[in-house]
């Protein structure tokens, strides 16, 4: 799995404060996988009654991070 981070993502990971290590668990364990009309996928993640967000494009076993946000 390699994972990259688009510049966008890496801005909004700092604001938000969101790890790196959140998101790869979010991209692992995610309990919910939508694909949306832009061909990425939207991703949720739930631990600890918090929803993690991860928007993505994946190919193959590469993965580029769009945006993270918490609901």
């Amino acid at each position: 799995m390699k994972i990259r981070y688009s510049k966008h993502a890496l801005h909004r990971l700092k604001k938000r404060s969101i790890s790196k290590i959140a998101v790869k668990e979010a991209l692992l364990k995610g309990q919910e996988r939508r694909i949306q009309e832009h061909g990425t996928i939207k991703c949720i993640y739930v631990k600890n009654g918090k929803k993690l967000v991860v928007i993505y494009h994946q190919y193959k076993e590469r993965f580029t991070i769009i945006t993270t946000y918490y609901l």
